[in-house]
């Protein structure tokens, strides 16, 4: 019973990834909505058939101070990094912490009103920015994408 439930969880998992990422990239029936934002992705990535995910579970930020007096507030979320095979997602599995870090501290230098005016996917190329910085080339970074798969600001 154990078993088929986080079998079933790992499986919606995977399918909301996936309709994020088709959501993120303009793919298919999310393709107008992509030109009417007009918000081109920040590295093109070419969608691989075999494609597998890695998962950052439970990031919790303290987010910056929204003033004197304000109380303190959080961001937890998850993150879902695509790797293109089983070498890509052993690499990306060893270089978790550091990929908790540079989400930590990108997202902490941030207010939580700041946070929450933001779009899913602008954090997403937030990250994926500071990524690409941290690794010193998009070419270097064992996975192609990061999308969140959840967010809630406290």
């Amino acid at each position: 019973m154990k078993k088929s439930l986080v079998l079933v969880l790992a499986g919606v998992l995977v399918l909301a990834a996936a309709a994020g990422g088709a959501w993120y990239k303009g793919w298919g029936p999310f393709a107008a909505h992509a030109e009417q934002a007009g918000a081109p992705a920040a590295r093109p990535v070419a969608p691989v058939p075999s494609e597998r995910y890695v998962t950052l579970e439970k990031l919790v930020v303290m987010t910056r101070s929204d003033g004197a007096g304000g109380r303190p507030r959080y961001l937890a979320m998850d993150l879902v990094f695509a790797v293109a095979d089983k070498d890509a997602a052993s690499r990306t599995t060893a270089q978790l912490p550091l990929l908790r870090s540079v989400a930590l501290r990108t997202l902490s230098a941030r207010s939580a009103d700041e946070l929450r005016r933001m779009q899913v996917d602008q954090i997403a190329a937030l990250l994926d920015e500071q990524y690409v910085q941290a690794y010193g080339d998009p070419e270097r970074m064992p996975f192609s994408q990061v999308m969140v798969a959840r967010m809630m600001v406290e």
